[in-house]
Formats: C-alpha cells, sequence, structure tokens
C-alpha cells in the first residue's frame, strides 16, 4: 500500500474515530450538564489546566521525536519508553506538591482533593503512550480509532453514572481515569504484538530525541499555556461559577475542533516526516489538509452561531443561558484555530520545532495583557471577545511568519483553498437566519431539529453545485478509494 493509500484510510479511521469519540463527549456533556452546576464545571476546569498542563513534560516532547526520527532501534526505544514511565512518576510528585499553591492561586479549596484524585493519570497514561506512537508512526489508525471509541464509550459511561449516583464533579475525574486504564490496555494489547520494551535504559540512547523534545516540550508548554490562558484569567479573576459557564462554551465550540484537528495532524505529521525534503509535497498536502478542515469545520461553526440561542437552553437546560453568547463569540476562535493548527505538523517535519517555540512565545507576549484586559474591562465576555480578536491577528501574521517561510510565496492558494468554503457557510448561516424567523412559535425542540437538519441540507446542496471536486474527493475516502465505487 502507498503512502497515500494509507494516509487515505487512516484519514477514514480517523474520521470514524471522531465521530464516536465527538458523540460521547457531546451527550456526556449534555448530561452533566443537566446534574452538575456551573461551579462544578468551573471547578474542573480548573482541575484540567492543571493537569493537561502537566501532561506535557510527562512525555519530555519525546513522542513527536520518534515519529520525526525514522531510524530508531529498539535499544533506543527501550530507554525512551522508560524514561517516560520515570518522567511520569516524578509528575505525579510534582503536581501532588505543588496542590497546595494551586488551590491558594484560585482561592478555592475544594480543588486540592480534585488535583490529588487526577495526578494519578500520570502513573497509568505513560505505560502506553509509546505503543500509540509507534501506531501512529506506522499509520496503523484503525487499531487507534478502536481504542479511542472504546476507551471514550467507557470514560462517558463512567462519568455519567457516578454522576447519577451523586458522586458530583468527581465522577469526572474518576471517568478519566477509569477511561485511561482501559486505553493503556487496549493500547498495549494492540502494540505488544509488534514491539516489546525489554529491561534495557541507556543514556547515550536519548541522544538526539532530548534535543528535538526540549524545543518540542518548549513549544507545547507556551502553546497550552496560550490556549488555556482564558481558562486561568476567568477562573482567578472571576470564579468557578463565571468560568463553569465558560467551560460549557469552550467544550461546545472547541473541544471537537482540538479533536478533529489533532486527528487529522496525527496523520499528516508521520506522512510529511516521509517526504520532508520535498517542499511541493509538503506544500500540496499542507493546502489539501487546510482544505479539508475547512470542509468540516467552517459549517460547523457558521451553524453554532446561529442555533446557539435555541441549541443551549434545550440540549443543556435555561441554567446554562449565559453562556449562549460566549458560544457565538467563541465560533470565530473555533473557525481560525481550526484553519492554524495545520502548520505545526509541517514545522515538525521539516525539523523546525525550534520556529514553533519562538511563534508561540510571541503570541504569549500579546495574549497575556489582550485577555487580562478583555476580564477586567468586560468579564467573560470580554474575554471571549478579546480571544476572537487576538485570533484574526494571529491569522493574519502566521501567513508572513510561518507559511511563507516554508512554502515561499502562495497567499492566492492559501486563501484560494479556504474562500469557496468560507462564503458558502456564511450563505449557509444567513438561510438559516431567515428559517429561524419563521419557527419561532413552535416549539423550541422542534425549531433546534428544523434548523439543523435544514443547515445539513443546505450546505449539502451548495457544496455539491459549486464544489462538487471537494464532494468527490471525501466518498472516494470514505469508499476507500475510486477502486470501490460502482
Amino acid at each position: 500500500m502507498s503512502i497515500k493509500q494509507k494516509a487515505i484510510s487512516s484519514v477514514k479511521w480517523n474520521g470514524i474515530s471522531i465521530g464516536g469519540v465527538t458523540s460521547f463527549q457531546f451527550v456526556t456533556l449534555a448530561v452533566l450538564s443537566r446534574l452538575l452546576s456551573p461551579a462544578d464545571f468551573g471547578l474542573m476546569g480548573m482541575v484540567m489546566i492543571i493537569i493537561g498542563f502537566s501532561q506535557i513534560f510527562s512525555d519530555m516532547g519525546i513522542s513527536k521525536a520518534i515519529i520525526y526520527r525514522q531510524d530508531a532501534t529498539k535499544d533506543e526505544l527501550s530507554s525512551l519508553y522508560w524514561l517516560n514511565i520515570g518522567a511520569g512518576i516524578i509528575t505525579f510528585f510534582l503536581v501532588c506538591i505543588a496542590c497546595p499553591f494551586i488551590t491558594d492561586f484560585y482561592n478555592e479549596p475544594r480543588l486540592s482533593n480534585m488535583i490529588y484524585l487526577s495526578s494519578l493519570i500520570f502513573l497509568v497514561t505513560p505505560f502506553g503512550q509509546q505503543f500509540q506512537i509507534l501506531m501512529q508512526k506506522e499509520l496503523k489508525f484503525d487499531k487507534l480509532a478502536k481504542v479511542r471509541i472504546i476507551s471514550s464509550f467507557v470514560k462517558s459511561v463512567s462519568s455519567i453514572v457516578l454522576a447519577i449516583l451523586g458522586v458530583g464533579v468527581f465522577s469526572i475525574i474518576w471517568g478519566q481515569l477509569v477511561g485511561a486504564i482501559i486505553e493503556v490496555l487496549l493500547l498495549s494489547f494492540f502494540g505488544w504484538k509488534n514491539w516489546r520494551p525489554r529491561l534495557h535504559f541507556s543514556i547515550p540512547d536519548l541522544r538526539g530525541y532530548l534535543s528535538f523534545g526540549i524545543y518540542q516540550m518548549g513549544e507545547r508548554v507556551i502553546n497550552y499555556f496560550n490556549s488555556n490562558l482564558d481558562y486561568l484569567i476567568i477562573g482567578a479573576m472571576l470564579g468557578a461559577k463565571a468560568l463553569g459557564y465558560y467551560t460549557l462554551a469552550y467544550n461546545l465550540i472547541l473541544r471537537p475542533i482540538q479533536l478533529i484537528n489533532s486527528l487529522i495532524t496525527k496523520v499528516a505529521f508521520p506522512v510529511f516526516s516521509r517526504v520532508q525534503e520535498d517542499t511541493r509535497k509538503l506544500k500540496n498536502g499542507y493546502l489539501k489538509i487546510l482544505q479539508l478542515l475547512s470542509t468540516v469545520n467552517f459549517p460547523v461553526m457558521a451553524g453554532l452561531a446561529v442555533v446557539a440561542p435555541v441549541a443551549v437552553p434545550v440540549i443543556f437546560g435555561e441554567k446554562w443561558l449565559p453562556s449562549i453568547i460566549l458560544v457565538q463569540v467563541l465560533t470565530i476562535v473555533g473557525l481560525l484555530r481550526s484553519i492554524g493548527s495545520p502548520i505545526g505538523s509541517i514545522l515538525l517535519a521539516r525539523g523546525r520545532a525550534d520556529l514553533g517555540f519562538k511563534w508561540n512565545l510571541a503570541l504569549m507576549i500579546l495574549q497575556v495583557p489582550g485577555l487580562y484586559f478583555g476580564a477586567k474591562l468586560g468579564g467573560i465576555l470580554g474575554v471571549a471577545v478579546a480571544y476572537a480578536i487576538l485570533m484574526v491577528i494571529y491569522t493574519l501574521f502566521s501567513y508572513f511568519i510561518l507559511i511563507r517561510k516554508m512554502f515561499g510565496p502562495c497567499v492566492r492558494e492559501y486563501v484560494g483553498t479556504m474562500w469557496p468554503l468560507l462564503w458558502i457557510s456564511g450563505v449557509m448561516g444567513l438561510v438559516l437566519l431567515g428559517i429561524n424567523n419563521f419557527v419561532n412559535d413552535i416549539s423550541p425542540r422542534a425549531s433546534l431539529v428544523i434548523q439543523v437538519a435544514s443547515g445539513i441540507v443546505i450546505y449539502g446542496i451548495l457544496m455539491n453545485f459549486i464544489k462538487k471536486d471537494i464532494v468527490q474527493e471525501i466518498k472516494e475516502m470514505v469508499l476507500g478509494g475510486k477502486n470501490r465505487q460502482r
């Protein structure tokens, strides 16, 4: 099977995985929003910032280095495996030591037990991490899709059942731990058949990996800080309840975008690494991914911006009404972030983790004062608006600083890839606004169903008339190639 065929198969399996995982996450969010309070969501948002940040250090940036290096030996992989486990243990103790300082920062004593329990995940995930990376490197995304779907299902069911039993916000933490254990067991089951770590550890085996990993870890630290600065500022300045409203909006808009983008870039990075010296192939691959992401994400963001006033109270309940305007503003952030992440795979494939580090460092210098003054002047809505404005600025500058540096002048190709999909999604959104005026008198649930169904039909018709080539490519991807079409 050629690289292109493997990539198409991987994207197809990732699509299946995305559909399953996103569905489970949405159902879990909808159910828990009825069982838990906005303050509970805010507390969990605070905990997940800490856990997510710490997971960067437990990985040490080595996972990307394994994919980038095409000549890893069994001894090197064994040394890296035990290094990951050691890093996970150290991270566990560091989070526990930092717990009192974190609770003081947020002025939330309730966080203490939540952080201690959540930190157990660092003792679990390293045991399956390298199996996942090796399967990703070999483009075995069919197995990875099965692992993610099963573990996500278990996590969702566990969280919902425990919440129904009255465990409260701890139901989310226990669900994540149970899901992580299942994921590690499945990764080990699949990975053990192809590679088994030996009782071998040597510092010389780490050379080359650590130097790459340090820049990658530095970039991820700053990128994570930039991506979660809104959570930090809202939690510290406005409290758990305000963060809860923001967390619901963020999870509804940006979590699916992150999931879709990360799964697609997981395919892109190993593929790009194999052709890292061919600029033309890299550019064509990048533009194709950009087009695919825009095809999926643009209409979703446009649709959510229109249906949010009906969708939020119908799905999550009346107590979440303050989240409506946040959802609408964050659709701008989601749309722009969806087209920004693929360049990261190009930078890593070309061994330019240093450039990604410098870029994210520059963003942080702008983002800290921007979001701080947004919270100071406008509360949670001010943070969302400031975030949207900053994303517009980042998108404009990313072409000149990153994209042009990698591929040379290509603004017409870059904009031309996304523009048709942007205006088609805009037309769909405007038509939905018109439909909304005619369905105001019926029940909110029926109105929501009509609007969502209308949006899907309208976008599908426009795409078939205006961008039929993209529709055809997606059909071929789903069906496994032209040879399977009738």
